[in-house]
């Protein structure tokens, strides 16, 4: 259905409307007017509303017909009753899509789900793509537009979002923002009167910006077409699903937020895995996998080479692995070697490497390299040196506040000298992975005030670095799962 309407309109329009726009702070059209303004979109910006002269210092038309140029695309937030003749407005203006803020639809009760079918059936009728209803907006940050009720501007990159549940969506698009990770596209699907998901994953298997596809689904009315569809764009680009609704609760729960009927998980989960496709429990697990997955080369197999920067951390991330279908081999002589020539000669001298809390910054970065250059591993999970800034901070300031005579001069040095470690070493692991093609994962020591995803100006790869070991392996296993279960399909 999707390609009958004019989706690059939509998602790239040259022209905006706000039908509802208000100067009143917290109204839903003064968060969409004030968010696309502030969002610098290129393009006109029209204001529609008969109670205003100008908004924001834009003159602001009585309705969209009043409008002297095109539009491409109308965002409205005006009451459900008035819905119906604004749509027929937008057609004969010539308007491309329309993506429907407003609430009150087959979310609330049968009244609501009538008006819904002649919204759609209106908007069908005339050509237009209607985003919606119940829908917290759209994110395009190609096209500059930052249309959502939540300010969060993400920086351009190849992660796609669909959210059937514009709050939970926003959260993700927040999360995203602080930990670096970059968008191609958020669109919250609402009610789906007429442009459904499975229609998004079509126009996504066609956009050259966005390489992974992360889905959060409460219900899919047409689950044969979905899945079909899903199945065919996995085999290109990864789709990562979270499925509300997996219990009684939820399922009631889904029904009353957006009026979708859910299914039965443990069914839906086992024909998402016939057809290659990844299912997740918790919404942080997709911003982990978007991380992992849109930043770091796939792994050809699942061997994996440990760098800690303690042992007890390399014995749970062993642990993790083996339980998680990874393996740990055992280093042959000549890359205990290696690696020995850059540790003291008390090291592990095994898999994982214990670095032994050496002071050479050189060391793990060569510790790392010699694991990715031996084809016996296809990835690398590096505990503990991005972080050490954090830890390095609060000595400084307990030795400022114990030596009052220590030199500024020098506190400052040492704490630039960290700081530029931990950018050398994130460069390094970069050009690591670009050399050998092989993904490496890291764990910080402590919580940073940077986030999981840290970029390297002209790299096709980014380091990647976790919270936790746990989160790092689960990445790491499933991006192995992917590969496997995509593998397996494409040779059928």
């Amino acid at each position: 259905m999707g390609f009958f309407y004019n989706l690059e309109a939509v998602f790239k329009p040259s022209s905006v409307a706000v039908v509802g726009a208000s100067p009143s702070f917290g109204k839903w059209g003064q968060l969409i007017m004030s968010n696309i303004v502030a969002g610098r979109f290129p393009g006109p910006v029209y204001p529609v509303n008969p109670g205003q002269e100008k908004i924001f210092g834009l003159k602001a038309y009585r309705s969209v017909t009043e409008i002297p140029g095109k539009v491409d695309l109308v965002f409205v937030a005006t009451p459900a009753r008035t819905v119906l003749s604004l749509m027929e407005e937008c057609g004969d203006k010539g308007v491309k899509g329309v993506v429907l803020i407003t609430s009150g639809f087959s979310e609330t009760d049968n009244h609501g789900k009538k008006m819904e079918l002649e919204v759609a059936e209106t908007c069908r009728r005339r050509g237009i793509a209607l985003i919606g209803p119940n829908t917290m907006g759209i994110i395009a940050p190609y096209a500059d537009l930052f249309a959502t009720g939540t300010h969060s501007r993400p920086g351009r990159g190849n992660v796609a979002f669909l959210s059937q549940s514009g709050n939970l969506g926003n959260q993700l698009i927040h999360w995203a923002s602080q930990h670096g990770i970059g968008v191609s596209l958020f669109v919250g699907t609402g009610n789906e009167a007429l442009i459904s998901c499975t229609d998004l994953l079509e126009y996504l298997e066609k956009d050259s910006n966005s390489d992974i596809i992360i889905l959060y689904l409460e219900g899919v009315e047409e689950g044969r077409r979905f899945l079909d569809v899903a199945a065919r764009v996995n085999l290109k680009k990864p789709v990562i699903i979270l499925k509300g609704g997996r219990t009684d609760a939820g399922r009631l729960a889904a029904q009353s937020h957006t009026g979708s009927m859910s299914g039965r998980d443990e069914i839906f989960r086992a024909v998402c895995r016939q057809a290659g496709l990844l299912n997740v429990r918790v919404p942080t697990e997709l911003l982990d996998l978007s991380a992992g997955f849109s930043c770091l080369p796939f792994p050809r197999g699942n061997r994996v080479g440990i760098v800690t920067l303690g042992g007890g951390w390399g014995v749970v991330t062993s642990d993790e692995c083996n339980e998680r279908g990874l393996i740990v081999p055992p280093l042959p002589q000549e890359i205990v070697d290696a690696v020995g020539r850059h540790l003291p000669p008390y090291w592990s001298k095994g898999n994982p490497v214990d670095l032994v809390g050496t002071r050479d910054p050189k060391a793990p970065i060569a510790a790392v390299e010699e694991l990715l250059r031996w084809d016996g591993v296809d990835a690398v999970i590096s505990l503990g040196i991005i972080g050490r800034l954090e830890i390095v901070r609060l000595l400084v300031d307990s030795t400022r506040a114990a030596d009052p005579e220590i030199s500024e001069d020098f506190l400052k040095k040492v704490e630039e000298f960290s700081e530029r470690y931990e950018r050398d070493y994130v460069s390094s692991m970069v050009d690591l992975m670009e050399r050998y093609e092989k993904p490496i994962l890291g764990v910080t020591l402590a919580q940073t005030r940077e986030g999981t995803v840290r970029t390297v100006q002209g790299n096709r790869y980014s380091g990647v670095f976790y919270q936790t070991p746990e989160n790092a392996v689960n990445v790491l296993a499933r991006m192995v799962e992917y590969q496997r279960r995509v593998g397996s399909l494409r040779t059928l």
